[in-house]
């Protein structure tokens, strides 16, 4: 089983301009982002990854384990660990 990518009109799209596709290109970008650009997504007010995860996704409870986190490392390697157990 391959992991899903979302439909072109619901790619993540990063301040930057760059277009992330499934969580594997989510957890890339998180492993080198910019700590302006990660906490433009992810502040006290939201958690826009979280809720890209849950509601385009449809994978609920990594949304709800990377909706507390504000570390982009503490996220990536939360991510590639779902990645590795669920498609592994």
């Amino acid at each position: 089983m391959k992991p899903k990518s979302a439909t072109p009109e619901n790619y993540f799209i990063l301040v930057t301009g760059v277009p992330i596709k499934n969580m594997k290109e989510l957890a890339n970008a998180l492993e080198n982002m910019n700590g302006w650009v990660f906490s433009h997504h992810v502040n006290d007010s939201r958690n826009d990854f979280a809720n890209w995860t849950k509601i385009i996704m449809k994978e609920y409870e990594l949304a709800e384990e990377m909706e507390e986190m504000m570390d982009p490392k503490e996220m990536e390697m939360l991510i590639l660990k779902h990645l590795v157990n669920k498609y592994m």
